[in-house]
This record gives structure tokens, sequence and C-alpha cells, in this order.
């Protein structure tokens, strides 16, 4: 796979942005830890060869006592302070200051997707892309730590040892060499076929991970009790998951295994026990060269230096695997939203937005969805957008708010072209709810304001007003804290979990609580009862003197009094008009009413 191929530069540029980003983001935890990791090996050199070596030289050569008592308060007292930075690191450093790095790691991923394009959640590849980068970054942030923290470590093995070998026995060092070069070459071959294995495997992980949440999430929880044959449909998906992981798990299984093998016993093992030793053995008996003392230092010292040069030589093929996988991240992080924000400030009142045709597809040389749309909206007017499903009225009103731009054709705001105005100002003239809205579990209040509360008495009668247009009540006696009761029993024992009606009314209370120039409601009546229907629309017709409302909907008893009905089937403007003038026409919009004509009085 060509995305597993990073060459040493661009590996080496991937560790130094999360370098950049760890010493910005939490400098003293990421000091303490580059530190702390050569510190910790400084202590066992030490302790584990000078004050031993020290003490056996001193048992052969009968040195004073004194000397060796002098020699243990010394490593004593650096024991005391060896452990008293511990602590500190793993108190203070690892519980306080190193989740700052994983909060702002994160923030950087989630103000980037509120940056990206609504286009890019149409795409299956980037929209894998996107949950690998939510997914990996804390893996990403543990696995560079910790290998900051080895490869400093196995660097100071390194130098320590391979000085103490070449002033005492520099033949040695050939035995490091060997291993540290054969370690290094199948390093490379194991990790590169694990990077591959964990990119073939992830489709499936994410699919096997949606079908977990289906069967946790309280979302599907009715539907899939009611319809529990589909519960077998879900789990044969989880087979064919199951399977393909299996697959990649085989494809490679054998291959990893053997370079494994060969990592951690030819490598090590065979090198350290069947060559190394017996050829000390043969300086201590034929050559006598070296002392039975010496031998126990030089096994000991040619074993560490070996495992953490063989290990120094896996950390490249490791933090290459690592860079594969920020290199992701960092391509998510620099999309370029084609969807830029226009320099012309939007201070001017709507008067007329007019749609010249339009036209749009979601995907290059895709189905076009929209075809030729020409339309005007003026101040105050209300708009209706009615047809079957699949009509293309949601992607319309997507395209008003400048979610997509259209392929060809334009927009205009006041004779201006909206890809000009500054985005964030043109979107916050405009208040929405979509069919497909969401309750968040947040409270009654936060999910109506939809912002940082202030939390002061005229924004809490600006939410209990949009509530009460909305019709819905307060009085309700779950409603045990009023507009701060918690919704959702997700975080909170005393969460309210709300009806699909009552969520669609707090949905549209977001919308008239902001009172913006533009409401655009896809559906706003779908889970309301007649009578919370009828209200609505009265309160449409009361906002409408003052705002512009365009809203979709299929039950035309919420459209009869629009200024007006735009029909529309297979992407086009089929019709145009009023109720009474559509009825007139005896077209598609008099079709459609007269099939629902039994509900409602004309």
């Amino acid at each position: 796979m060509e995305e597993t191929k990073l060459s040493f530069r661009e590996t080496l540029s991937k560790q130094l942005f999360l370098f950049k980003f760890c010493l910005k983001a939490s400098p003293g935890h990421f000091i303490f830890h580059i530190i702390g990791s050569i510190k910790v090996e400084v202590f066992i050199f030490l302790e584990h060869i000078w004050w031993i070596e020290f003490n056996l030289s001193a048992a052969e050569e009968g040195k004073p006592f004194s000397g060796l008592l002098m020699a243990t308060i010394g490593i004593f007292i650096l024991f005391i302070f060896h452990q008293l930075t511990d602590s500190i690191y793993n108190y203070w450093s690892l519980i306080k200051l190193r989740p700052l790095l994983y909060q702002k790691f994160r923030e950087k991923i989630y103000q980037k997707a509120q940056q990206i394009d609504l286009s890019c959640y149409d795409n299956p590849d980037y929209y894998n892309e996107f949950i690998l980068s939510s997914t990996e970054a804390d893996q990403c942030i543990d696995r560079f730590i910790d290998d900051i923290y080895h490869v400093l470590r196995y660097s100071t093995v390194g130098i320590l040892y391979f000085g103490y070998l070449w002033n005492s026995n520099a033949q040695s060092l050939l035995m490091v060499a060997a291993s540290f070069i054969f370690i290094l070459l199948s390093g490379k071959g194991f990790y590169g076929l694990k990077v591959k294995a964990t990119l073939e495997k992830n489709p499936a992980l994410r699919k096997r991970s949606y079908i977990h949440r289906v069967f946790y999430l309280s979302d599907y929880a009715k539907e899939l009790r009611v319809n529990d044959k589909f519960n077998k449909v879900l789990l044969d998906d989880l087979d064919e998951c199951n399977e393909d992981v299996q697959k990649v798990n085989h494809k490679y299984g054998f291959r990893l295994w053997i370079l494994n093998f060969l990592q951690n016993y030819i490598a090590k093992d065979f090198i350290l026990y069947a060559i190394y030793l017996p050829w000390l053995m043969w300086q201590i008996i034929e050559t006598k060269s070296i002392s039975i003392s010496s031998m126990i230092i030089l096994l000991y010292v040619i074993r560490r230096l070996g495992n953490n040069c063989n290990e120094l030589a896996n950390m490249y093929p490791k933090i290459r695997m690592n860079s594969i996988f920020i290199n992701k991240i960092q391509e998510f992080l620099n999309y370029k939203p084609q969807i830029i924000s226009g320099n012309v400030s939007v201070e001017d009142d709507l008067k007329v937005l007019q749609l010249s045709h339009v036209n749009f597809s979601y995907t290059d040389n895709g189905k076009p969805v929209l075809h030729d749309i020409n339309m005007e909206v003026k101040k105050g007017q209300k708009i209706a957008l009615v047809g079957y499903n699949g009509a293309g009225k949601s992607t319309l009103v997507k395209l008003l708010m400048r979610l997509y731009d259209p392929d060809s054709g334009i927009i205009l705001r006041n004779g201006v072209n909206i890809k000009t105005l500054d985005l964030a100002g043109y979107r916050n003239q405009i208040s929405a709810v979509f069919q497909d809205y969401k309750i968040y579990a947040a409270t009654l209040r936060e999910n109506v304001v939809m912002d940082l509360c202030s939390m002061d008495k005229k924004e809490t009668f600006e939410v209990e007003k949009a509530l009460y247009k909305s019709q819905f009540t307060l009085k309700d006696k779950k409603l045990k804290y009023q507009i701060e009761t918690p919704l959702t029993s997700e975080f909170e024992k005393d969460g309210v979990n709300l009806s699909g009606g009552e969520s669609q009314k707090v949905a549209i209370a977001r919308t008239l609580y902001r009172e913006n120039q533009l409401i655009i409601m896809d559906e706003p009546s779908s889970a309301l009862d007649p009578l919370a229907e009828y209200q609505l629309n009265k309160t449409l017709q009361d906002i409408a003197d003052k705002n512009t409302v365009i809203f979709i909907s299929h039950r035309l008893s919420t459209t009869r009094d629009a200024d007006i009905i735009y029909m529309m089937e297979n992407g086009r403007i089929i019709e145009q008009g009023s109720h009474s003038q559509l009825l007139e026409q005896q077209g598609e919009y008099e079709k459609m009413w007269r099939a629902q004509a039994g509900k409602y009085m004309c």
C-alpha cells in the first residue's frame, strides 16, 4: 500500500510536528519526561555497573571497607533522589500535566472538524480518515511520548555502556553491532507489515464499531426489539467484519510471527548465549585475559547494551509506523475547506435571496440532485418547499445556508454573490432546524441557546419565550429543574428523555430563540400532534411579518398559508405559486393535495 511508505525525512518531520506540539501544549511535563528518561539510565549505570564493579574489585584487591561504605552511602543518596523525582513525575506531572496533551490535541481535531466541508461526510474515504484521526489521536500521543522516552533511554545506555566497553573490552562491541544490524533489518520488515495490516483492517474495524454502537445505544433499542429479525442481519454483518479482519490476520500473521521470532530470539538470546558467553569463558580459561568478576560485569553490560541497541534499532520501524498515523492526522488537520469565506461583511438586513440557474450534485460526475433552480425569496415571505422524498428540498436549503456550493449557477443575497460574503456573518443571520436534529446531553437551556449561557434573567426570559412559542410546556412534572433540567439520561440520573414531539419542539425553539432574519425549517411539524401543528402555523405567521421563513413539509396543511409554494420533483421546480393558484393549475401539487384532502378542510 502506497500510503505506508514514508521516507526518513518525512518520518522525522512527523516526529518533529508532535515534538513541537507537546513542548507547546504541556512544556512542564514534556521537559520533565525527557530529563526523567535520561536520569533513570544514569542511575542504573551507577548502581548496576559502577557500584557493583567497585565492590567486586574491592573484594578481590582487598581495599578498605571505608571506601565501600562511602560508595554505598553515595548510591543510597542517589536512590532517594531518584525515587523522589519519580514520585513527582508519577503523582503530579503524569496526572495533572500529561492530560493537557490529549486535551489540546483533540481540541485541534475538533476545531478542524467544525471547519471541514459537509461534503467530507459524504465521502467514505475521507470520513474513514476522519474516524482514524479521531480514534488514533490519543494513541499517537502515547506512542510518541513512549518513543521519546525509550529513544532517550536507549541512547543514554548506548553512550554510557559503549564508553565502558571501549575502555575495558572493545572486542565485545562487535557482538553488539551484529545484534543491532540483525534486529534493524528484521524490525523494518515487521513494523512495515504491521502498518499494512492495521490500515487494511481499519474499514472492517470501523464497521464493526458501528454495529457495536447500534446494539448499545438507546437510539436503536426500540427498533431492534420490534424488528428482532434485523438483529440477525446485523450479526451477519458483524461476522462478515470479523471474517475480513481474520483474512488480514491470516494474510500477514505467519510473516509477522517469523519476523518477530528473528527479532526476539536470534538477535538477542542466540548471539548472547551461544556466541558471546562461550567466548568470555575461553578468555577466562585459556588466555586468562579477564577475571571472573570482569566476566560477570561484561556479560551484564553486553546483555544490557545489546538489548538496548536492539530496542533502539526497533524504534525506527515503530516511529515510522506512528508517523504514518501522524501523517493521516496531519492530512486531516491540513485539509483546506472548499467552502471558503468571502471578505465582504454582512451588515445590512436581508431583503432578497435569489437563485439563478443553480445545479448541484454531491459527487464529481455524480447524479445531479438539483437542476436549473430559479427562485426568489423576499424579506418577510413565508416560503414552502413541497414534493415527494428525494425531490431535492433539503439539498436546496443546504445550498442556501452555504453548507454546499452549487456546481453552476449563482445565489445572491441583496444582489451580492454569497460566496463573496463573510461566511460566519452570513450564517449567523440564519436559524435552522433540520429533519435530523439532535438533542444533546445538556440542560434544556443549553439545548435552546446552543452557545455559552450567560444565565441572566434576560436569557432565561428569551429561552422560556422561545419554548412557549414552540408549544413546549414547562409545567410537565418531569421537568424537575425547569429549563435547568438535564436532557437525556446518559450522564445524569435526573436526566429527562423527551418524546419525539417534545424534542422537535425544543429544536424549533432553537430557531425562534435567535430571531434571525431567515428561518429555515425542514419538516418542522413531522412529530407534532394536530393542535401543536396548528399553533406552530400561527407562530410562523406571526414571525413571518418581520422574518423570512422557508420550510419544507410533506403535510400540506402547513403549506396552504405560505406566500409562495415551490413544488419540486426530481431536483427541479415544476410548479410555483400560492396554494389557491396551484390548485387551479391542477398539476402535481393539486394531486398531492387531493391525496391528503380527506384530512384537511379546504
